[in-house]
């Protein structure tokens, strides 16, 4: 195959012409090309997602990569159907080569792919690269709604009912709680745990709402396209501006940008400088809580794999590493957090 969509450099084209070479992976193998092929067709994320994983499985780190350059042509076809632009299609496709790049780094040099769950989307055009950001229509999904106050045209955020938080707000596990949330409406009243969208946080007390003053906007159900930020270039305003504005000629019918990231923290005010690009783009953000194992900013800015010990001990480098460091000695806490904008 003489293209090379996904900007595989030299040498990562010729460790798979050398693993084709000195395996033998028989009928088997072209049948996994055959299903990729179809899944990716129709557009099956879940499919393709689960193909690509039975081969990182079956075969290592490698096969999956494989498998994606030999299915090229489909990946092509999906998107020119779908008319989607070559320019945006390379741009979108080149994630791929982004994580290997990835992998690499984190296993001395060696070539592989292994989110292979997550680049089935670009793989399927089910997710976009338009300028700096990644954009992927699908329904909101997290546990809250967002009302518009008729009376003074404000946009307030409720929680749904049976979110397990703490003491501040955030959400936890079910032992750990301090309140769980409320929603009740009848036919006059709204009345619930409203979300803090400056801090990020569920309000502990109930608060009530007259219900005809209250357009709802969104829920869990709602189409909204999610905002993905891939590693690259600085995240400039610029570039979120130009990014939001191609966003709206692509998917002119959804007005509402959803993310889940380190960088919509509040926190990053305690840590970042003043005129930083991860600051500006998280005062973007309208903010909610979000469930998390660890705290996104570890991996993002020390490493993948490494808890709150493994930070506090790291030899860091950069400023940011520091700040974080001594934020925790301080006591801060570090949260993953959701956020939306309205893109109109």
């Amino acid at each position: 195959m003489d293209s090379n969509a996904f900007g595989l450099d030299t040498g990562q084209l010729r460790a798979i012409e050398d693993f084709l070479q000195s395996n033998t992976l028989g009928r088997d193998h072209a049948k996994r090309v055959d299903d990729l092929s179809a899944s990716i067709s129709y557009r099956d994320t879940g499919k393709t997602a689960t193909i690509l994983n039975d081969a990182l499985q079956s075969f290592g780190v490698l096969y999956p990569l494989i498998l994606i350059r030999e299915t090229e042509d489909s990946v092509i076809s999906v998107y020119e159907k779908a008319g989607i632009d070559d320019a945006v299609r390379d741009a979108t496709l080149s994630d791929v080569r982004l994580w290997v790049d990835q992998y690499a780094s984190q296993h001395d040099g060696a070539i592989g792919l292994d989110q292979v769950f997550w680049v089935c989307r670009h793989l399927c055009a089910n997710i976009l690269r338009l300028g700096r950001l990644q954009f992927e229509p699908k329904v909101f999904g997290y546990p809250y709604q967002i009302f518009l106050n008729l009376k003074d045209d404000m946009k307030i955020m409720f929680a749904n009912r049976g979110l397990f938080c703490d003491e501040d707000g955030y959400l936890t596990s079910d032992q750990n709680a301090v309140f769980r949330t409320t929603l009740l409406e009848d036919t006059n009243h709204i009345t619930g745990h409203l979300v803090d969208t400056k801090l990020g946080i569920i309000e502990k007390e109930e608060t009530q709402k007259i219900k005809t003053e209250l357009l709802r906007i969104l829920g869990p159900e709602t189409s909204v396209l999610h905002l993905h930020i891939p590693s690259g270039s600085p995240l400039t305003p610029s570039s979120v501006d130009d990014s939001l504005t191609l966003a709206k000629a692509y998917f002119p019918s959804i007005s509402i940008v959803a993310c889940s990231s380190w960088l919509l923290d509040p926190a990053l005010d305690l840590v970042a400088s003043q005129e930083s690009n991860t600051r500006d783009f998280m005062h973007r953000f309208k903010k909610f809580p979000v469930s998390y194992t660890v705290p996104q900013i570890y991996e993002r800015v020390f490493g993948f794999g490494l808890g709150e010990t493994e930070v506090l001990t790291y030899n860091a480098t950069t400023s940011l590493q520091k700040k974080v460091q001594q934020a925790l000695k301080n006591g801060v806490k570090f949260h993953t957090t959701g956020g939306y904008l309205i893109n109109l």
